[in-house]
């Protein structure tokens, strides 16, 4: 159940986060070029939140950190 949790929850970042990084994307329209853009939006906490939000999305899905392995007394 807490990896269903964490999976809505950074999913539901990811999904906020990139949709605001995209709306920086109108600085363009006022005359900025790519370059000034891109490093604007690089020095963001939307982007570092999406960075972050992707890597647990990444590790919850691929199954990263949890360990199947039994112990020798679990076996018992």
């Amino acid at each position: 159940m807490f990896r269903l949790f964490l999976f809505l929850m950074s999913y539901g970042l990811l999904i906020l986060s990139v949709g605001n990084l995209i709306l920086y994307l109108n600085y363009r329209t006022l005359g900025y070029t790519w370059l000034v853009v891109f490093k604007f939006m690089a020095q963001t906490s939307a982007f570092y939140l999406a960075i972050a939000s992707a890597v647990v999305l990444c590790a919850v899905v691929l199954d990263l950190g949890y360990d199947k392995t039994l112990n020798e007394k679990d076996k018992m």
